[in-house]
Parts: structure tokens; sequence; C-alpha cells
């Protein structure tokens, strides 16, 4: 009988009465903290209808705003996890340390120093490469270390003739 009606005042007066547009079947346009889950283990969901009332809990544009706001501080890092690329907890910073430090692994005649990460726990740190070579490798007949750090021109162990004059090294061996 209300068929054409274009008011919709009929069927707004229905008990759950259907919306004029379609519902959208992704999660809801904001995230919020699933107080269901221990704090541990839980996260951020969207997921519609939340299980509270408007008002009854925080929400948050963002799902890293909600993981910050509402577990920060999670050990587990659980909340971050379930993020799509998730942040690592203890991110490892790219490229050398800025110190030098004896690399153990080899013979001491082939010693050398690095600035590699991780960095072993107990080794002595120097601020360049050569100082660590002189601290570290002093004495070392190779001479291996200070080749490695200051190149062909260090010595006439380190390199052939040819080497340093390319160089352009002042030292000349015979």
């Amino acid at each position: 009988a209300y068929g054409g009606q274009m008011s919709g005042v009929c069927i707004s007066q229905l008990p759950n009465p259907p919306t004029m547009s379609p519902t959208d079947a992704s999660g809801a346009d904001f995230w919020y903290p699933d107080y269901e889950t221990a704090w541990s283990d839980a996260g951020c969901k969207n997921e519609r209808p939340p299980p509270f009332n408007t008002g009854d809990r925080p929400v948050y544009s963002t799902r890293i705003q909600c993981c910050k706001s509402a577990y920060g501080g999670q050990m587990s890092g659980k909340c971050l996890s379930e993020l799509p690329n998730p942040p690592t907890v203890a991110p490892t910073p790219s490229g050398g340390l800025s110190v030098f430090y004896p690399d153990y692994s080899k013979a001491w005649p082939e010693g050398v120093c690095v600035n590699t990460r991780p960095m072993p726990s107990g080794r002595p740190t120097y601020g360049t490469k050569e100082s660590c070579c002189n601290g570290a490798y002093g004495g070392q007949t190779s001479q291996k270390c200070l080749c490695d750090a200051v190149g062909v021109c260090h010595s006439c162990v380190c390199g052939t003739q040819a080497e340093r004059d390319a160089q352009g090294c002042a030292l000349t061996c015979s």
C-alpha cells in the first residue's frame, strides 16, 4: 500500500527498519581495544557491531593509535604484531657501528678490527679502525690489521709495489 512512499515514514515505523543504503561488509571505520581478552594477549578490533555502546570505551581512527594508547608497554607485542606491516619490538639499526672492535673469530696473525652488528659483549671498543688495530693488535708482525685499516700505503707487507703505485703511495719497497 505504501510501496512508492518517498519519505520512508512507514518503513521507519518497523521494529528493525532496514537502512536505505547497503551495510558495508568491512570493519568499522574506527578501532577499539579488545577488553574481552587478557591485556597481554589482546589487540585492537574494528569488528561490527562493536561489543559496547557509543561512549563506553575509547575509539581510535587507526589501529596503530589504538595499540599505542590502549596497549603501550605491552611486553608481548601482541597488538602491534597484528598490524599489516608490524614493526619489530626492538628495531635493529642498519649499517655498521660507530665504533670498532677486534674480531676474535680469526687467529691473531690474521686478526682485524670490524664495526659489524651485533657487537659481541665484552669487546674493547675504539673510535677508529686504526686505533683499534694499534690497541688490540699492536705488535702483530703480519700487520694484517693495520694493512686492512690504513691500506697498502701503510707498510711494504700490505701489498705489491704496483698496488702502492696505483694508490699514489710515497712508500717505495724493494
